[in-house]
């Protein structure tokens, strides 16, 4: 009986150690993401505090505009066209395009900026506007921002940060 207690207490450690480096993978993973959208979120941040005083930031949920219900671009290169008319037409602003991507990146083109999250997962560019949005509510720069997307449960949540919640 003693033997059959430690062959129980033996799998009972065994399962414990798996869920827990399962876990410890799942942390680690999103520590990844995390340092990745910290320095994303930086780069931004320099976009916006370089614009002129009547300049907006406008973040495009990316892949929401060209994959989601409501499309309003064909293609990546159809909306990264339709920012470079935003900032013609508007030359105080800069657009950012957020995309998830299996590796974290980051380019400019004059006042385009095209962002891909990096990592894996569902809502991974949400999650980086909205940690972008938080650092702007502590600076003072909220209202200096646009988020363009149709994705509904999004749109509450920018709805909720912009309100201070």
């Amino acid at each position: 009986m003693i033997e059959a207690a430690r062959l129980v207490r033996v799998r009972e450690l065994q399962t414990a150690l798996t869920k827990a480096a399962s876990e410890n993978g799942a942390l680690r993973a999103e520590n990844e993401m995390l340092r990745a959208h910290f320095d994303l979120a930086l780069l931004a941040a320099g976009d916006l505090a370089a614009l002129p005083s009547n300049g907006k930031l406008v973040i495009v949920d990316g892949w929401n505009m060209i994959l989601g219900a409501q499309k309003e671009a064909r293609d990546r290169a159809d909306l990264i066209a339709q920012a470079k008319a935003h900032v013609a037409e508007n030359p105080a602003d800069f657009v950012w395009i957020v995309l998830d991507g299996n590796r974290a990146s980051s380019s400019v083109d004059g006042r385009v900026r095209v962002t891909y999250t990096g990592g894996t997962g569902a809502h991974r560019a949400d999650r980086l506007v909205c940690d972008f949005l938080r650092m702007a509510r502590f600076s003072g720069d909220l209202s200096r921002i646009t988020v363009r997307t149709n994705d509904k449960d999004f749109i509450k949540e920018v709805k909720r940060l912009r309100a201070g919640a």
